[in-house]
């Protein structure tokens, strides 16, 4: 609370703003991240100001909250708090503090700034819960750290008086404000420019609107205040911003990836970053029209590749297809861009996440976390498989549905794992149609050119064993249509559930697999489907499907089966990966089927 207005009067002094305030550039905005809404300056966009009136964090709460962390004035519910280790701060006038003898928060903040606070390393936090005027002030000093050591004279005198007199207010009260050392004429125009602040508080307290108005637009609109008390418009004759920057991530060695769009060229652009971020500056990525964007790389003596941006967006591009080639992201390692042909279908803020993942450690929780779930859904898969399979003669619904126990149809309504593997399917489809992911899951047309050199191993490994084909299943003229029916059912079910489903869960985790045209290797998806792929149909085929033609009698059916289906598991998913698709494999599978009943 600043009871400004009940000052000692001395005089009622109105403060002139600079005849050029009305051209001061607009510097803040309200900015929408993963956790809600928060205000970012222009001229620090490393710091993002949080305000929540819930805010109440204990220590060991705020120390559970990350590095580079500012608690102000109440949000942080322990005493005042230098951590330079953890870079956690909390500049507190409430609890377990003497207000007489402590600093208000806006001057605890100026000490900072003065002390060389490193505001442009890393990224920070800034957390209020109560924007009063103490407050604000508060962000505004934090905000405004590069300009505050500049300052002309002019505009330090008003600077920190302002500072020092609501320091005085909220410490002590306005009734000995004026015994806080300031000279008289400069006491009277500070009263009047924190008079001016705090109307903007008192009005929306006497009209009921104080605890639901909106604290991020009126914070904004505060320190635009602030900015015309402070600055004249000779003080922004080096300001520089693009049109509009949609997001940053850092990307190793205090790198940061910058997402902006501007009318201007890259050069021009990376020029005017530079300003802002100075060395931080790695990468940039301008939109410079709908769906084309440029990748210049910055920090050209510097570990970052491009080229893993390039493997990342082109994996989640939708856009990309691959052709004709040349509808890709790519380029060299300096400067490149989306692909020629139709741009991108990524979002700007979608550009910045998969940045974000291409740079960043992947972590192995993740991994084993998605790689659990493909597990869970594929022993799932084959236990109902062997319920529905194996005990349909125990339940007798053939009597129940009027049908010969050898009826072609008894073959057919064995296949319960592909029918799953069907309904696994249509949720993929149902999700992936509304989140635009599709692709993800290899249900794209296939690309490439280079795919089918893997026919051959995959049509020997699913004529020895590796196809899904149920216990009794012949290709003759009674059971045509139910072996017919095995065929497709059982390439569809192996080919969904590792191709698609697991390898579309553990690619977000590692996007480096392969792409036509380039380097053949076994990647992480790949690998953890082809042995989820073999564990399962060495289990299925002790339940439920047939042996492999050909077996070693000292291995068993089962362990012959796993054997031969690992193989052909990792040539499935190199097709899947060069193709793009699942069609490719899905066919590769039916045929396999075919010319295994013919030759059996």
């Amino acid at each position: 609370m600043n009871p400004a207005n009940s000052l000692p009067s001395i005089a009622a002094v109105e403060p002139s703003a600079p005849e050029s305030s009305a051209l001061l550039p607009v510097r803040y905005e309200a900015r929408e991240g993963p956790k809600g809404r928060y205000v970012r300056c222009r001229e620090a966009p490393a710091i993002g100001v949080a305000l929540d009136r819930s805010y109440a964090f204990s220590e060991a709460e705020a120390r559970k909250l990350g590095e580079r962390t500012i608690l102000l004035d109440g949000a942080g519910q322990f005493g005042p708090l230098v951590d330079g280790g953890r870079h956690l701060y909390n500049l507190d006038h409430h609890s377990d503090c003497q207000r007489m003898f402590t600093l208000a928060t806006c001057e605890q903040a100026l000490i900072l700034v003065l002390k060389n606070l490193e505001l442009d390393k890393g990224d920070w936090t800034i957390c209020a819960n109560e924007p009063d005027l103490d407050t604000v002030l508060a962000i505004w000093v934090l905000l405004n750290h590069r300009r505050i050591k500049n300052l002309s004279a002019a505009s330090r005198e008003v600077l920190i008086p302002l500072l020092r007199l609501e320091g005085a207010i909220d410490a002590n009260g306005f009734e000995i404000a004026e015994y806080c050392g300031l000279p008289a004429e400069t006491l009277v125009r500070s009263r009047a420019l924190i008079d001016q602040l705090f109307a903007r508080e008192q009005a929306a307290k006497r009209e009921g609107r104080w605890d639901s108005m909106d604290l991020v637009d009126y914070v904004c609109d505060m320190l635009v205040a602030i900015d015309l008390l402070i600055y004249d418009r000779a003080d922004f004759d080096d300001y520089t911003s693009v049109d509009e920057e949609f997001g940053h991530v850092e990307i190793g060695n205090d790198k940061v990836a910058v997402v902006c769009r501007d009318a201007s060229g890259i050069f021009d652009v990376e020029k005017r970053l530079k300003k802002v971020w100075g060395d931080r500056l790695g990468i940039v990525a301008l939109l410079q029209r709908e769906n084309v964007y440029t990748l210049r790389r910055t920090a050209s003596l510097t570990a970052i590749n491009l080229e893993r941006a390039y493997r990342r967006l082109n994996l989640f591009d939708p856009a990309v297809d691959g052709r004709p080639p040349e509808k890709r992201w790519g380029g060299s390692d300096e400067i490149g861009g989306s692909p020629r042909p139709g741009g991108s279908g990524l979002q700007p803020r979608e550009v910045v996440e998969q940045l974000r993942r291409a740079y960043q450690p992947v972590s192995r929780v993740r991994q084993l976390r998605a790689a659990g779930i493909a597990l869970l859904l594929s022993a799932l898969l084959a236990a109902i498989a062997w319920f529905a399979g194996n005990r349909y003669d125990a339940l007798d619904a053939h009597v129940a549905l009027g049908i010969a126990r050898d009826a072609p149809l008894n073959q057919a309504l064995q296949l319960a794992s592909s029918l799953l593997a069907l309904v696994i399917c249509a949720a993929l489809v149902s999700w992936g149609w509304v989140a635009g992911r599709l692709w993800r899951f290899g249900w794209r047309w296939p690309g490439g050119e280079d795919w089918p050199l893997l026919a051959l191993p995959v049509l020997i490994g699913g004529v020895a064993g590796s196809t899904w084909l149920p216990r009794g299943v012949a290709f003759d003229a009674d059971s045509l249509g139910a072996a017919a029916l095995a065929c497709l059912l059982g390439a569809l079910a192996s080919e969904i559930s590792f191709r698609g489903l697991a390898h579309g869960l553990l690619v977000p985790e590692s996007a480096h697999v392969q792409r036509a045209g380039e380097a053949w290797f076994i990647s992480v998806p790949n690998g953890v489907g082809a042995v989820l792929y073999a564990l399962v149909t060495g289990l299925a085929t002790w339940l439920w499907l047939a042996p492999p033609p050909w077996t070693w009698a000292w291995l068993g059916a089962p362990v012959c089966a796993g054997l031969i289906a690992l193989p052909t598991g990792l040539a499935l998913g190199a097709v899947r990966e060069r193709a793009d698709s699942l069609l490719p494999g899905i066919a590769l599978l039916v045929a396999a089927c075919a010319v295994r009943l013919l030759i059996v």
